[in-house]
């Protein structure tokens, strides 16, 4: 015969809960809390964490400090992330690849993004990526670079940092779309990537406006599209690849997660005081759109509410590239 316990107690076995996990909130925090980056130090992500983590300390009273996790497309550092206590004291900063693209591609992820974090806040959306060539491939656009690969069948190598970058994304998109193709050149980091487009050693790379604009500016590189739905004001003069015909807009994001099973109103304590560093002009602008990121913001509902369309965008996308799940 089944156990039924009766509504009075289990109400008040809620309500317990419930002022306990208020009660955890009131004196929260009580000691240093710790934002884990899923790469290495010196990359935007990295750098705009350190930003977060120092304007965080003072407000909320105790110090924050960033762990740096990278390798194996950021999954080392998700996977801290995700078994960390769910205490609000481990936070992670993370771009799309490892929640939002990496589940397509790996089947064997020791964590699952729904099931093991809780979305805190979106900071903000990339700007697009910009397509871009060293200045000796005689490409000047989008079509030009299709009918020289066309050309040149597997002579063109193109970077990426991955299977879960962005880079290798619109690798695999453009090749099942133009029905062309490129040599795949991975690299451990964005970095290393655009080192190497720098350097001729790739014919084709895409990464943000922002960190490739020095190198467009010095004469290196040039751009010959972004993959937004408007022009980057990093890069005027640059036509999206939709301008040019092909159809497609696929833009990165920036955010904040806990472990599951944190305390809601510790949740909403962290995006109020995120929220606030977010909406400051002056941080936004320093810290956010100088790597192209777009600063948004939001509730913790608004951020679950964009991972559930971004997720389905992601899914669609490789789908129709035809990329192989490992």
């Amino acid at each position: 015969m089944p156990f039924n316990i009766p509504s009075t107690i289990a109400a008040a076995c809620v309500i317990a809960l419930m002022t306990l996990q208020s009660l955890h909130a009131q004196t929260y925090p009580a000691k240093p809390l710790r934002i884990i980056v899923p790469s290495g130090i010196g990359g935007p992500a990295d750098t705009s964490a350190r930003a977060f983590a120092q304007a965080l300390t003072p407000n909320l009273g105790q110090p924050v400090v960033v762990e740096n996790r990278g390798g194996a497309d950021g999954v080392i550092g998700i996977d801290a992330c995700a078994k960390a206590a769910p205490d609000g004291y481990t936070l992670c900063i993370t771009q799309a690849a490892p929640i939002t693209t990496l589940p397509f591609l790996n089947s064997k992820l020791p964590y699952d993004p729904p099931r093991d974090l809780a979305p805190v806040i979106l900071i903000g959306t990339t700007a697009g990526g910009a397509i871009v060539v060293p200045s000796s491939v005689s490409a000047n656009s989008m079509r030009e670079l299709v009918a020289l690969a066309k050309a040149n069948p597997g002579k063109l190598n193109w970077g990426s940092w991955g299977n879960a970058s962005n880079s290798y994304l619109h690798f695999s998109w453009l090749q099942k779309t133009a029905g062309v193709s490129f040599t795949h050149v991975p690299y451990k980091t964005p970095d290393l990537a655009v080192t190497a487009v720098v350097a001729g050693e790739i014919q084709v790379l895409l990464n943000t406006p922002s960190v490739l604009a020095p190198h467009i500016k010095s004469g290196k590189i040039k751009a010959l599209g972004l993959s937004s739905n408007t022009r980057s004001p990093e890069m005027p003069g640059v036509p999206t690849l939709k301008e040019q015909g092909f159809d497609l807009a696929f833009v990165g994001w920036n955010g904040v997660f806990v472990p599951a099973g944190t305390p809601a109103p510790i949740i909403r304590r962290l995006n109020a005081e995120f929220n606030t560093l977010i909406a400051d002009a002056n941080f936004a602008n320093r810290f956010l759109k100088t790597f192209s990121v777009e600063a948004i913001g939001g509730s913790s509902e608004d951020f679950a509410n964009f991972l559930k369309n971004f997720r389905e965008m992601t899914g669609q996308l490789i789908k129709g590239a035809d990329i192989r799940r490992d």
